[in-house]
């Protein structure tokens, strides 16, 4: 069958990538309880910072976002370190005291996201260590504000369960702004956006930017597609409907180790493709893709199912998508209110909207004269060749989808007018193999079930930005995204009667997962020339274990790439099996076998205006 051949080809191929990224040994490795992370720490200038602490030793609550209790955040600007600032980092510190029943941590500022991270589940006390560049933020911090801290989680808490299962701590670090450390060109408004309530806007904006990401939440207990688990879903029609089970690969069974006398309908039947649309006052205004985020648990039967000690790729800090708005910029000028959404069918997936604003106007005009994306529909291609026979179901899952679409618009400034066009184009692939033979729902049985799910998902975003004054290029602006997929699930579950219940205990499974995330850059203005940056982070694991398995194995092997063309590097890998750290290695193949990256650059891919010396 088809199914088991892809099966047997991906497991083929990842001996192979655990030897390519394999990594010398000797040297230091993690602390007990610390989750390993490669990640780049954000680079930053050699000066003193001032540091404004926003959470010391506070209990992160298990509770759903925007509970009426969310603790709150209380933020004053430094006075020593007056604005405008060379750089703002955000340092954030997390210990897990235990497992508990939360899917995501976030932390909020005056409806601004400020982190946004998932929670690696692992037992037993752990620590982790978030960084992010919030530069661009800058002008957030220049008056008190006040936010808050919330959690997003995949069911109740029950007397089972700490109420506070996480302490942070949270540290906003200002670099003061020299010669040799000078202040970038930064947004000159920072607004949250508010998926219902229009807002009234500055009259005189010349760019117009929105950082996106998906909401990443309420995951494992649904059957719709609002999780970060989106891509391993399905069609709702009947055979489609009949793979979900106890030992699916997305959502498991709500933690028990066996089903009750009322078993929880398993999987999501929404189909796998999502991404998120920004809508301006109603039109379409721009798409932000959404990366396939492998989560801790693939099924609650299999704990830690892809990522222990080893977290995958952006687990720890979600990076948003910044999608040029510029187009609108005379629109979104109009006086009155305006309403910028980000719609990811997953809730308010912290959309936040940076202005540029022209300093020798009070007001500019300026209309959309070209919009593509308008007439699109965007609805992906599913071809379905699923059969069903008895128990037994086999056959794809195929979703396609292609975007190329093109914005222009126009602002009259004081220097003049500013055309700008946006162009961008998407490739969307995702085929999922099946091989199923399952019968969950039929009590007193006793019989073995079937559940090998094979994906490949290509994902593919390029966005590609011209603003002119006259024939005057002011600047150009190209970005591209990839996120390559490949992930084995593959389990067998003995059905077990037991009595008043029956439920599904795995003695045969096998998780096998290949990532990459890559961001390729190039931003040119003419007093400076083109500014190239190149980032690659690349994870595989193999888990294989179970009552039937002689020789169970647990490795995993990750790395960080990046480079740009004013002499950046950064590099480091890290390998583990049977759920400790064997290697780790830092700096290999940078100049000097040493990382050195500029103050201004961004290791780690985020979106970031400061790219400039």
């Amino acid at each position: 069958m088809r199914a088991m051949r892809v099966a047997r080809r991906l497991a083929a191929a990842v001996p192979f990538v655990f030897a390519f990224l394999s990594m010398p040994s000797g040297v230091a490795m993690a602390m007990p309880g610390e989750i390993a992370s490669i990640d780049p720490p954000v680079p930053h200038p050699a000066e003193q910072p001032c540091e404004v602490e926003l959470l010391h030793n506070r209990s992160w609550p298990q509770i759903r976002v925007s509970a009426p209790n969310d603790p709150t955040v209380s933020y004053t600007p430094p006075t020593a370190c007056p604005p405008p600032w060379s750089k703002v980092i955000l340092k954030v510190d997390i210990q897990a005291n235990r497992r508990s029943v939360v899917d995501t941590l976030g932390m909020d500022l005056n409806n601004v996201r400020l982190f946004h991270g998932a929670v690696p589940r692992y037992d037993g006390t752990t620590n982790w260590h978030v960084e992010r560049d919030l530069t661009d933020y800058s002008k957030l911090f220049i008056q008190p504000q006040s936010g808050l801290i919330w959690s997003a989680q995949d069911g109740e808490a029950d007397d089972e369960i700490d109420s506070y299962a996480f302490t942070g701590n949270a540290t906003l670090l200002f670099y003061p702004a020299t010669a040799t450390y000078p202040v970038p060109r930064v947004p000159d408004v920072v607004i949250g956006v508010n998926q219902s309530s229009p807002t009234f806007l500055p009259t005189n904006i010349e760019r117009a930017y929105l950082d996106v990401q998906p909401d990443y939440q309420n995951s494992y207990q649904s059957t719709s597609n609002d999780g970060y688990d989106w891509f391993t879903c399905y069609g709702n029609d009947p055979i489609s409907g009949a793979i979900g089970n106890a030992v699916a690969s997305t959502n498991g069974i709500g933690g028990l180790p066996w089903a009750t006398i009322f078993p929880p309908i398993q999987g999501c039947s929404e189909g796998s493709f999502l991404e998120v649309k920004v809508s301006v006052d109603g039109t379409p205004a721009g798409i932000a893709p959404a990366f396939p985020y492998v989560v801790a648990d693939l099924n609650w039967l299999l704990p830690n199912s892809a990522n222990k000690p080893i977290t995958t790729p952006e687990m720890l800090n979600f990076k948003p998508f910044r999608v040029d708005l510029t187009p609108f910029a005379g629109v979104l000028s109009t006086p009155g209110t305006h309403n910028v959404t980000a719609d990811d069918n997953l809730g308010n997936g912290g959309a936040t909207l940076l202005l540029y604003l022209d300093p020798g106007a009070i007001g500019v005009t300026g209309a959309v004269t070209l919009n593509t994306l308008a007439t699109q529909s965007g609805a992906p291609i599913i071809t379905n060749t699923l059969q069903q026979n008895g128990g037994a179901i086999t056959g794809d899952i195929v979703t396609n989808q292609q975007r190329n679409f093109e914005i222009r618009g126009f602002v009259i400034t004081s220097e003049g007018r500013i055309d700008t066009v946006v162009h961008q184009t998407s490739q969307f692939s995702n085929t999922q193999a099946f091989d199923l033979n399952s019968n969950p729902l039929v009590y007193n049985t006793s019989s073995n079930e079937l559940y090998d799910q094979n994906i490949w998902l290509t994902s593919t975003v390029q966005q590609t930005s011209i603003r002119k004054l006259g024939n005057y290029v002011l600047s150009w602006d190209r970005t591209r995204v990839r996120y390559p997929l490949h992930l084995t699930y593959h389990t067998f579950a003995q059905i077990i009667d037991y009595g008043d219940s029956e439920g599904d205990v795995p003695f045969c499974d096998k998780v096998a997962v290949t990532q990459q995330e890559v961001v390729d850059g190039d931003h040119y203005l003419p007093s400076l020339g083109h500014y190239m940056t190149h980032m690659q982070s690349a994870f595989s694991s193999l888990r294989t274990g179970g009552q039937n398995t002689s020789n169970p194995v647990w490795e995993s092997t990750t790395s960080r790439d990046y480079k740009d063309n004013l002499g950046s590097c950064y590099r480091a890998g890290m390998a583990s099996s049977q759920g400790s750290i064997t290697a780790l290695s830092k700096g290999q193949g940078c100049p000097g076998n040493q990382n050195q990256v500029a103050w201004y650059a961004h290791p780690d891919g985020a979106p970031g205006s400061s790219w400039w010396p």
